[in-house]
């Protein structure tokens, strides 16, 4: 479950006709759904709850480990490689140079093998979208299923004395991946998929009165605004902590999540953030939380946003 979204092909006030319609036709295909359901129940009861043993190959595939998503670390490898292809192929068909033409090949095994891990890794972020963020995902991971299928079919032709016909087949799978990749940048840019959903909340270099310290309640989340950055703190013994109240996922409230041995679960996706310092302790999230420094002051709870290194 996560909160409202905004549909890309109707975002104010400036969309380009041509963004419309791209916009308007893919979020429109509610044929994907049929396909995406059973997918997505099959990932997520492969993957389980957190602290499963195949939630730890998810939090790798997400990049919790990392610190950073995985999925565009892999991606660059496809596009660079078959680019490669691509003028390697251009220069091969001018000199039909067997060097240039190995090259072409041996660029296309490349982009092969990257693809298989972008694939995998993008399957795995997706497998926590739903409406039409999930929509918009399957259709570009279908698209580069497919173009990835026309490169095995060019690289079978190239090896058996069809070159021609394999050049053509990977042109056409080049120019259908500039697609793909338009539909994964507003996944990213305009959809917010995949960012930090806290990058921009700034906070006060000063402390902040939050709240009466009698109203904090042991060992409950509770919401509070520190100069209008949302924070959850959490008292437990005599210590207080206090983190960023968006998980910076997909922009879950962790004040309405759960809270064990000092982690809170995000209750949409079910990232776990360490309460004492932000930290990531399970994905799907890759970024730490906002972390805030505590003190009790006259009898209010005063907080500080500290920043992470």
């Amino acid at each position: 479950q996560s909160g409202e979204q905004k549909s890309w092909a109707e975002t104010p006030p400036s969309t380009p006709p041509v963004r419309h319609v791209i916009g308007e036709f893919v979020e429109n295909q509610t044929w994907l759904d049929k396909l995406a359901n059973p997918i997505q129940q099959w990932l997520l009861g492969f993957f389980g709850q957190p602290g499963q043993p195949n939630r730890k190959l998810k939090d790798m595939l997400n990049g919790t480990w990392l610190g950073h998503s995985v999925h565009p670390v892999l991606t660059d490898i496809p596009i660079g490689a078959w680019s490669g292809t691509m003028l390697l192929d251009l220069v091969s068909l001018k000199d039909e140079s067997d060097g240039m033409a190995n090259g072409a090949d041996l660029s296309l095994v490349l982009g092969l093998l990257g693809a298989t891990g972008s694939a995998v890794t993008g399957l795995t972020d997706w497998s926590d979208l739903d409406g039409t963020d999930r929509r918009v995902g399957l259709m570009h991971g279908l698209l580069n299923g497919s173009i990835t299928v026309m490169y095995v079919v060019s690289l079978i032709l190239r090896r058996t004395g069809q070159r021609r016909a394999g050049i053509a087949v990977s042109s056409a799978g080049y120019l259908a991946s500039l697609f793909s990749a338009y539909l994964g940048g507003e996944m990213v840019f305009a959809k917010g998929i995949g960012v930090n959903h806290v990058a921009f909340e700034g906070g006060s270099d000063d402390f902040v009165a939050v709240m009466n310290a009698q109203e904090l309640v042991e060992g409950k989340l509770t919401r509070v605004d520190v100069a209008g950055i949302p924070a959850v703190v959490l008292k437990k013994g005599k210590s207080i902590y206090a983190i960023g109240a968006t998980c910076s996922h997909l922009g879950g409230p962790l004040d309405e999540g759960t809270i064990q041995d000092g982690v809170v679960q995000c209750p949409w996706h079910g990232s776990c953030f360490r309460m004492q310092d932000g930290s990531v302790v399970n994905g799907p999230a890759v970024y730490a939380q906002p972390a805030f420094d505590v003190r009790v002051r006259d009898g209010k709870i005063e907080l500080r946003r500290l920043e992470h290194a």
